[in-house]
């Protein structure tokens, strides 16, 4: 522990309370000159001032997961909100104290930093602050020093690995802390700035989102998916046209979307709508309609068009396609005709003809049209190899390396061209003459995955076997998931096997895990032993989700082994699956009820399963999703019968329901698990009076303003409180008619 001198200090940032160690191992933050919060100055929506003062409240009670939750939905009514900015960062600074100082989880503590600077320093485009500066830093700093206790990752590639494990997680403010620190490494800029930009549209800051996706896409313009989501950011911004683009781009790449179709079609109805004469908006609402099999819709507007603008050649070209996706061939040959009458270089007509032609066994007009369109177009692989397609079917196998040499000839480094004479001399046995081929394509083209495993299929039938090894081994460095490398591999090493256990044993030794893996991968076949070594490695590198896969395989090939299931169960709670954790826990328990390190993990996962399902089902409430939400609590309820906390929402659940007499009893029960629910009082003098039951209801009018004051507490609840004490005090008395007065009554809030 470092002594008080040594430590440093956050500076307050407006109602920022967090006052920070330097955390090194054992070291914790300091928790001297913690100021109580009460931050409601700034007007806003009504709805976001709820949201706002139940996040208060709760903080006020240290309820920090519920506070936190409050306090977003005031940011997400609002923005531009600083006030509810502040107290978030607030309170994820505080629950960072508790989880550092009290229950000693720092990767939690680390969680929290990490979204306390994002909504400081990424939330919005705005310059940080000069007098936040220095607090940011600050955070920044005991940030880093946890994360060197815990011997983290730091490096460009750690902090992307991080960041998306914990958007995995949906701790996406957290993530975003990490992709912002891998975001300025060549390396990791791209799946970085891919990451950023989509968690941006998912927080619905879509003028962020659009930043940082159209530099991702800069850097990965295949990506259909980041298409998709930089059209949804400007459709949100009204910016239909470039959505339009945007989703178009999406779909070329992706092909047939139900999702991205939809939306276009709205886009182009809507342009059709607003300019019934525009003949572009009718083509491509057609275009879209022909993708969603609405051939007769599409004909419609494809026609539409033509009576608009007759020279449109792609409109035309849209019908042909039309047709020739319904396999009326000579009706799309008419409509492709009419197109090359006009513009004979219009190279998609010729190769849509030929395709026509060849689907009606027309081989030779096929042919012809295939050669005019790579006339037109000569480098134009495609063509050339539906052009090779039409010749394969009538050579024989002379014919076809004849043909395929003479292409060679005139193409020397076309690698697809020297794979397929490769082939052809390996399938006829010319092993020898195969090879340089085989080794050209390579050159040419490293990622054929193919040629590789021909290459060491053709030296394995020389007996070359330590060639055959070397080529697999870059195959399996390049594609790692390609099986039928793994397989040749394992059945070169067939008589090997005890070598492989100790070749592997060295590389773990070494702590090269990556490489020990693809060793244990060779054992052929697999072994209980070898897959607890993968899953030893891939728990080294702080991959708990593969580590558990591996270790529940060998369970699979070895059911009694408790030890097994044990660590299968551990690192299933590593990766933060704890229903699987609690499954594998429950099966070594039943092979060994007595396994006390089973017995620890499995009431530590059964409590973070209690948590993660009290998150969820606070979402679904907030969603208004009550019947969801009461599945959830009673999961809760039926696990862990002393949680006050499911018992309130459960409450709360049935107040919105109406079923008042539920939500008392709940309440109560709450009450019973914490008496320091104070709030749950007063929710039940309301539901009481709804039922008409004044008395019970003076009764917890009074518990509830005794409670606050002690504490000295003043708000709206109290003061309707002694209001209504007043209009009930003839209720001290039995047997006196109701006069009820529920004009105005403050809702109770969901807070503690």
């Amino acid at each position: 522990m470092q002594n008080k001198a040594g430590k440093q200090r956050l500076l307050t940032i407006l109602f920022i309370l967090a006052i920070m160690n330097t955390v090194g191992a054992g070291s914790v933050f300091s928790e001297e000159n913690v100021v109580n919060v009460n931050y409601n100055d700034t007007e806003y929506s009504q709805a976001g001032t709820a949201y706002y003062n139940k996040g208060v409240e709760f903080l006020k009670s240290n309820n920090y997961s519920a506070a936190i939750a409050e306090f977003r939905k005031a940011l997400r009514e609002n923005p531009i909100d600083k006030s509810a900015r502040i107290q978030l960062v607030n309170t994820y600074l505080e629950r960072a104290q508790y989880y550092n100082n009290k229950a000693m989880d720092y990767n939690k503590a680390a969680n929290d930093l990490r979204s306390a600077i994002f909504y400081m320093k990424y939330y919005n485009n705005e310059p940080v602050e000069a007098k936040y500066a220095a607090d940011i830093n600050t955070m920044e700093e005991n940030l880093e020093t946890i994360l060197y206790a815990i011997n983290a990752d730091q490096t460009p590639k750690g902090h992307l690995t991080m960041g998306k494990s914990l958007r995995a997680q949906g701790e996406f403010a957290a993530a975003m802390t990490e992709f912002q620190k891998a975001v300025t490494d060549t390396n990791c800029r791209k799946d970085a700035l891919a990451n950023i930009g989509s968690i941006y549209y998912i927080l619905n800051l879509n003028t962020m989102a659009i930043d940082n996706l159209k530099q991702a896409i800069a850097l990965d313009a295949k990506n259909s998916d980041l298409h998709l989501k930089l059209a949804g950011a400007y459709e949100r911004l009204g910016k239909i046209d470039l959505a339009a683009e945007e989703y178009n781009l999406a779909l070329s790449k992706t092909g047939s979307n139900d999702e991205i179709l939809m939306s276009l079609e709205n886009i182009w109805r809507q342009k059709v709508v607003d300019n019934p004469q525009d003949a572009e908006a009718h083509a491509n609402l057609g275009a879209v309609l022909q993708k969603k099999k609405d051939y007769e819709g599409a004909l419609a507007q494809y026609r539409k068009a033509e009576s608009i603008n007759p020279s449109n050649t792609n409109t035309r070209l849209n019908m042909g396609t039309l047709y020739q996706e319904q396999k009326d061939y000579e009706t799309a040959i008419e409509a492709y005709d009419t197109i090359t009458n006009f513009n004979p270089n219009f190279m998609l007509a010729y190769l849509y003809k030929a395709q026509c032609y060849k689907a009606l066994g027309k081989k030779e007009a096929a042919i012809e049209n295939y050669k005019l369109a790579l006339n037109l177009d000569p480098s134009n692989q495609d063509i050339k190899n539906e052009l090779y397609n039409m010749y394969e079917t009538t050579m024989t196998p002379e014919e076809k390396l004849a043909y395929l040499k003479q292409e060679i000839t005139e193409e020397p480094k076309n690698a697809g061209l020297l794979y397929n004479y490769a082939y052809e001399l390996h399938k006829a046995n010319r092993i020898a003459e195969a090879i340089p081929y085989y080794n050209q394509v390579i050159k040419l083209a490293p990622k054929n995955e193919n040629a590789y495993v021909n290459l060491a299929q053709a030296y394995m039938q020389q007996s070359s076997y330590d060639k055959a090894r070397a080529v697999l081994n870059d195959a399996q460095g390049l594609f790692p998931e390609n099986q039928t490398i793994k397989k040749q591999l394992a059945s070169i090493d067939a008589e090997t096997v005890s070598l492989l256990y100790n070749d592997a044993s060295k590389l773990y030794a070494d702590k090269k895990y990556q490489e020990a893996i693809e060793v244990y991968n060779k054992i052929v076949p697999m072994t209980p032993e070898a897959l607890l070594g993968i899953g030893a490695c891939y728990q080294a590198m702080n991959n708990n989700k593969m580590a558990a896969q591996s270790y529940a395989k060998s369970l699979q090939l070895d059911p009694k082994n408790v030890e097994t299931a044990y660590f299968t169960a551990l690192a299933y709670a590593n990766a933060n699956d704890y229903a699987n954790a609690k499954a594998y826990a429950q099966k070594a328990l039943a092979l060994n009820p007595e396994h006390k390190s089973t017995k620890d993990l499995l009431a530590y996962v059964t409590e973070q399963e209690s948590t993660a399902l009290m998150d969820k089902a606070l979402s679904m409430i907030d969603k208004q999703q009550y019947a969801e939400a009461l599945n959830v609590l009673n999961n809760v309820i039926k696990s862990d019968p002393k949680n006050a906390d499911a018992y309130y929402y459960r409450a709360t659940v049935y107040d919105a329901q109406k079923k008042y007499q539920l939500a008392i009893n709940d309440y109560k029960k709450a009450l019973q698990y914490n008496p320091k629910l104070t709030i749950t009082n007063y929710s039940i003098a309301i539901d009481y009076d709804y039922l008409a039951q004044y008395t019970n209801a003076l009764s917890y009018y009074k518990k509830y303003l005794a409670e606050t004051k002690k504490v000295g507490e003043t708000n709206d609840y109290t003061r309707y409180s002694t209001k209504r004490i007043q209009e009930l005090k003839a209720y001290d008395q039995p047997a006196v008619k109701p006069a009820a007065n529920k004009s105005g009554t403050p809702a109770a809030s969901t807070t503690k």
